[in-house]
């Protein structure tokens, strides 16, 4: 298991409007350029991207009322929106592992009405300045945190369900996630409804018809687990279903949604809360009107825990022992061409598969980051995706998470946020209807995210330090960021030159320059795929996660 460290939450910066203006230059906001990047609480991050439009979510947390009204909108014929399992007899709780969170980033625009000079922005202003981006009193990007608003536990399918999986060979545990707040209830509405979506298109594609044959899918089955459970009724046919939806899962592209918890007990003060705090190392019970959503377990390996030199990893190990006990050295890393091998191919192939079909069902992810990308395995040990020895491509699932800010991808001009952050490209999104500008721009916005993570997993997991004392570059995404576009103007081919200097990039280099440039060609095309979408504009030609896997550089 990775060692997770704990960072404190950063308090919110004060507002730019109020402050003092950097250099005498006035400052205003660009119809904020919103990005939500990786907030790391004790031992996960939640990488949300986007101001999601997601209903409102009332109600209570033991009564799976109001997510049923949702699935008016939403196709669900896996059920997951409204299957509710009971705690005990359904799934049982094995342990707390975390909290998590988003920030938010905001990009501003500096101007100076006095000087007489400056460019035009996209905004609309014709004296728009850049600052010093070495200056840290002007700021071309803040941050702001939401604090915890998810709890993730480990759990377990107990029962039927659990004798049923255990009997078949698959995985009993689930992941848990209690979402809280206004802010994360209405997450989870919107994270099922996706996830019902995408799921339901794994449903049509699998041929599969479950305890509801027929157009309904699973649907009808789930919707009365509930009350047969607490009426003392078999639920035989939504066991199965949820044994074979386990079975479909295990090979998608994004972490599937099984149902929600019922937890009613604890808001009614039936249960004992100090027996769960003594269960679970103290944690604290259900939080009133919570809603709690078990997934199929991944494991809790990510591309942010992958993206550390290799020599940490290997670290983090628990030591090898011989027959009696005796600490053993470990093996020798493999050969870093097979180690280059397994993230190109392997990782970075697999994260835009998973956009690319994403994509492909109607869907934006908006919250892409290094933690929203799950390294799992096909062993029970999940971490071997993330041990510095992996070098089998086929033992590898990249899966999507964390979806509580996607959306429909034809719906994306009726966000007013996402048609500020599209001027703001020079990209023309009318708010009436949707457009083949507005399509493209929800897409490249997803792509530009990916290929920030693409960066930041090539330049720390692949790094070579020459000296055991060696001091890295940062690698983090604020800071590739403002190379890419303060410091080398959004060309990254001196970004290229930049990391060529770098000794322990050196072979790095050399793997994106194979091919004639390919690996750089692709990161060109993500990092900028927001520009890239003005300078196509008229074309009818659109960069996508698809089109990108004919790169050379992902040639297996």
């Amino acid at each position: 298991v990775p060692l997770w460290c704990h960072h404190p939450i950063r308090p919110p910066r004060p507002s730019l409007r109020s402050a003092s203006p950097p250099s005498g230059r006035n400052i205003m906001a660009a119809s904020p350029l919103r990005w939500l990047l990786p907030l790391i609480s004790l031992h996960r991050s939640l990488s949300f991207r986007g101001t999601p439009t997601v209903p409102t979510y009332l109600g209570h947390a033991g009564s799976p009322a109001p997510l049923r009204a949702s699935v008016d909108t939403v196709d669900d014929r896996t059920g997951c929106t409204v299957r509710t399992f009971s705690l005990g007899s359904d799934v049982t709780i094995s342990s707390f592992v975390g909290s998590m969170g988003f920030d938010e980033l905001i990009d501003w625009e500096y101007y100076d009405p006095d000087s007489g000079r400056g460019r035009i922005s996209p905004t609309g202003r014709t004296d728009v300045v850049d600052p010093n981006p070495l200056d840290p009193g002007s700021p071309r990007r803040t941050r702001t945190g939401s604090g915890n608003l998810v709890r993730l536990f480990r759990g377990d399918f107990a029962g039927r369900i659990g004798a049923s999986l255990r009997a078949a060979g698959k995985d009993a545990r689930i992941l848990l996630k209690e979402f809280s707040g206004d802010v994360g209830l209405d997450l989870a509405a919107n994270e099922l409804r996706s996830l019902a979506e995408m799921q339901g298109a794994l449903f049509d594609r699998g041929g599969l018809g479950g305890g509801s044959e027929g157009e309904g899918g699973w649907f009808n089955d789930a919707n009365d687990r509930l009350l047969l459970s607490r009426a003392g009724m078999m639920t035989v046919s939504d066991n199965l279903a949820v044994v074979k939806l386990c079975g479909l899962l295990a090979t998608a592209p994004f972490v599937g949604a099984l149902g929600v918890l019922d937890t009613e007990e604890y808001d009614t003060g039936e249960a004992d809360p100090y027996e769960w705090r003594n269960s679970l190392g103290g944690s604290d019970p259900p939080a009133p009107g919570s809603v709690w959503i078990a997934y199929e377990y991944a494991g809790l390996a990510t591309a942010a825990s992958y993206s550390v030199s290799h020599t940490v990893r290997r670290g983090r190990m628990p030591p090898r022992r011989g027959p009696f006990g005796v600490a053993m050295n470990p093996p020798a890393l493999p050969p870093w061409e097979k180690r280059a091998n397994y993230v190109a191919k392997g990782v970075l192939r697999g994260c835009l598969e998973a956009l690319a079909t994403t994509h492909e069902g109607g869907l934006a992810h908006r919250s892409i980051g290094t933690s929203s990308v799950i390294l799992s395995s096909v062993a029970m040990d999940k971490t071997e995706a993330v041990s510095p020895f992996a070098e089998q491509i086929f033992n590898l699932r990249v899966k999507l998470s964390d979806f509580g800010f996607a959306g429909p991808i034809n719906a994306s001009f009726r966000d007013p946020d996402f048609r500020a952050r599209a001027r703001a490209f020079s990209v023309a999104v009318e708010p009436g209807r949707t457009s083949f500008s507005s399509t493209g721009f929800a897409i490249a916005e997803d792509l530009h995210a990916l290929g920030f993570v693409f960066l930041q997993v090539l330049l720390t997991s692949l790094a070579e330090p020459p000296t055991p004392d060696y001091v890295a570059p940062p690698c983090d995404v604020d800071t590739l960021q403002r190379l890419l576009g303060d410091i080398f103007d959004n060309d990254v081919y001196r970004f290229a030159e930049y990391c060529e200097e770098e000794a322990s990039w050196s072979k790095v280099v050399g793997l994106l320059g194979r091919d004639e440039g390919a690996g750089w060609e692709v990161l060109r095309q993500m990092c900028y795929a927001r520009e890239r979408v003005s300078e196509l504009q008229g074309s009818l030609q659109m960069v996508t996660a698809r089109a990108l896997l004919s790169s050379p550089f992902f040639a297996r």
